[in-house]
């Protein structure tokens, strides 16, 4: 039905009402479920009004549960039914308009047939009550084995039965640190890391040290200063797309990294949820080092967020610490989550969304770029986010504010610094969870907006 054009109500604010048309021609059978509704540049021009309109008009759609959408299919009409959480927030003033660009995630590929074949498989399943239990310490075998093949796409050669299950990867570094860890030791990380990973750290009790980069990540030869001085025994990096800077550490440094983690008797935790998103990244340190490593990977942004799944390939007699370790913090997955997921590995379904996010996270980052053109950026293809250096009339502080009164929502350079003294004027922009391209188009069209705009009035004193 890609030629329906609305009649709008004139009292109401444009997007309001033609969710409202929406509704009206659902009701009265003008427009039926699965019916795909015009595109929105197309839609736009008939109306007369903005993308930005129409966006926001399938949005509210969308929130009272007319709409569906997915990665590069467009949006489809679906049967009206009360949608309590969308009236209940928009009873509570919640109606607000804001695109958040802080959140690490990616572009929605799992639809709505997904999900219901899994979810029917599961209870076809005449076991299935057992997923309603506490699962055993190491979780069930046939979720080990998904794990294990889940490594095994990283590069991982992992016997199932040492295959530790988390409720995500945030989890497992918990997991990790809460088994690796005393209080008052030092830790060595990336000179911009992970938000989390600092509070993580203060929760253990640990004096994080940061270690040198460059353009590719650490160096070898700042791991080895600290080594050689015996400042600290634990190592926590992000070698693939690292969170800002989307670095990826080569594999000459990766090999450098994991011979000095061996002759120093380091133990190396590594985090490597973005890796299935790089184009050919090189073997993880984990496959020179495994005695020493902790490898940790996910389906948060490969697949879907939500599941909060995650696999981790220890050292080996670590398995048994971890998992329980896992029971003492509660970080083991539930048992429906981590059997959606062992059947979406098993059956395609997760290779196909990751093949979907991939795709679309190039397009959105084409689109990044393109509105960034000019300026310092680190946007390696694979990732989710841009990291934005600003001219120096800007601090990141106030750009978010301004960025905020736009309508968006980014993430300051300050935050991800381990470093006291070293300053980070840049932000971080994530294009991946946002629901549609053209929302993604918007938004970097207000903020490059932003960034050439001197919030001073003589900007040359700043120069």
């Amino acid at each position: 039905m890609t030629s329906w054009t609305p009649a709008l109500a004139p009292d109401k604010p444009r997007y309001i009402a033609i969710a409202d048309a929406i509704a009206a021609d659902l009701t009265f059978g003008k427009l039926k479920a699965g019916d795909r509704l015009p595109p929105q540049r197309e839609l736009a021009w008939r109306l007369g009004v903005t993308i930005g309109t129409i966006t926001r008009a399938y949005q509210e759609a969308a929130k009272r549960g007319l709409l569906s959408g997915e990665v590069g299919r467009g949006s489809y009409l679906r049967d009206p039914r009360p949608n309590y959480a969308a009236a209940q927030s928009i009873a509570n003033g919640a109606e607000t308009g804001i695109l958040d660009m802080q959140m690490s995630a990616p572009p929605r590929a799992i639809g709505a047939p997904d999900l219901e074949a899994g979810l029917s498989a599961i209870t076809r399943n005449p076991g299935w009550p057992e997923l309603l239990d506490y699962p055993p310490a190491q979780g069930l075998a046939r979720h080990r084995e998904a794990g294990a093949q889940w490594l095994a796409r990283c590069g991982i050669d992992m016997a199932p039965d040492q295959v530790v299950l988390s409720a995500g990867a945030q989890a497992a570094l918990v997991t990790c640190l809460s088994a690796t860890t005393t209080p008052g030791e030092r830790i060595l990380i990336e000179p911009l890391t992970y938000p989390t990973m600092q509070p993580l750290c203060r929760q253990f009790g640990l004096q994080t040290r940061p270690l040198q980069n460059d353009a590719e990540g650490i160096t070898p030869e700042s791991l080895e200063h600290f080594a050689k001085r015996g400042e600290a025994r634990i190592v926590y990096l992000v070698p693939t797309l690292q969170n800002p800077t989307t670095a990826t550490l080569s594999l000459e440094r990766r090999q450098a990294i994991a011979d000095i983690i061996r002759r120093y008797d380091l133990t190396l935790i590594e985090d490597d949820v973005f890796r299935l998103l790089s184009d050919d990244p090189p073997p993880p340190i984990q496959t020179f080092a495994p005695e020493r490593t902790y490898f940790i990977t996910s389906l948060s942004k490969t697949t879907a967020p939500g599941l909060r799944m995650a696999f981790m390939a220890p050292p080996p007699g670590a398995t048994e610490a971890l998992n329980r370790q896992q029971m003492i913090i509660g970080g083991r997955p539930n048992g429906l989550s981590a059997e959606l997921a062992s059947r979406w590995i098993e059956n395609g379904v997760a290779e196909r969304a990751l093949a979907g996010i991939r795709e679309e996270l190039q397009i959105r980052r084409d689109i990044a770029l393109e509105h960034l053109r000019g300026l310092k950026v680190e946007c390696r293809p694979g990732a989710m986010f841009a990291w934005i250096t600003l001219p120096n009339y800007w601090r990141p502080g106030d750009f978010v504010a301004a960025a905020l009164a736009s309508g968006i929502k980014v993430t300051p350079g300050t935050v991800f610094v381990t470093d006291p003294s070293v300053q980070q004027n840049a932000i971080r922009a994530c294009f991946g969870p946002a629901p549609a391209r053209e929302m993604v188009r918007d938004a970097f069209e207000k903020l490059r907006g932003l960034i050439d705009k001197c919030p001073v009035d003589d900007c040359h004193t700043m120069a």
